[in-house]
C-alpha cells in the first residue's frame, strides 16, 4: 500500500505539468495571431531575468484585428505601478545586444512588434517578437550584431 502511495506521489506532478504544458499548447496554436506594436518601458527593469518588459502601443496597432474593431486593451499583460507591463521571454546570453537595439529603435528606426495567439476571454499569449517585420533571431543574425 504504502509503495502505491509514494508513486502516485511522485507521478501526480508529473501528469499535473504535462496536462499544464499540453493546455498552453492547445491554447496557443489555437488562438489568432494578432500583432501589436510595442513601445514604452521601465528602463529600470526593461531586462530582469530571460525577458524583455515592454507596453503595448495601441496607438499604432492595427485594432481591425479584433472582434468589432476595438482593441481589448485590458486583455494583454499585466497591471503595473508604470502601466500594463507586458514580457516576451528571450535567451539571457542575447539579452544585452536585443536591449542595444530596443533602446536605440528610434535613432535606427527600428520597429518592434509582438505576435500573440489571442483567444476572447482567455490571456493572450506572446509567440514572436519581430524587428521589422522579421523574427528578432532572424533580424539579428543578418545585422551581424
Amino acid at each position: 500500500m504504502k509503495k502505491h502511495i509514494l508513486i502516485t506521489s511522485l507521478v501526480l506532478p508529473f501528469i499535473c505539468l504535462l496536462a499544464w504544458v499540453l493546455f498552453l499548447t492547445i491554447t496557443r496554436n489555437t488562438g489568432s495571431e494578432i500583432t501589436v506594436n510595442i513601445a514604452g518601458y521601465d528602463p529600470r527593469d526593461l531586462l530582469s531575468g530571460h525577458y524583455i518588459a515592454y507596453q503595448i502601443d495601441w496607438d499604432h496597432t492595427d485594432c481591425t484585428q479584433f472582434d468589432g474593431n476595438v482593441c481589448p486593451k485590458k486583455e494583454f499583460c499585466k497591471e503595473a505601478h508604470w502601466g500594463r507591463q507586458c514580457r516576451f521571454y528571450i535567451p539571457e546570453n542575447q539579452a544585452k545586444d536585443l536591449n542595444n537595439l530596443f533602446v536605440m529603435r528610434f535613432h535606427n528606426n527600428l520597429k518592434f512588434e509582438v505576435v500573440y495567439s489571442y483567444r476572447k476571454g482567455r490571456t493572450p499569449i506572446a509567440k514572436k517578437l519581430l524587428i521589422n517585420g522579421d523574427e528578432w533571431q532572424e533580424y539579428m543574425r543578418n545585422k551581424k550584431l
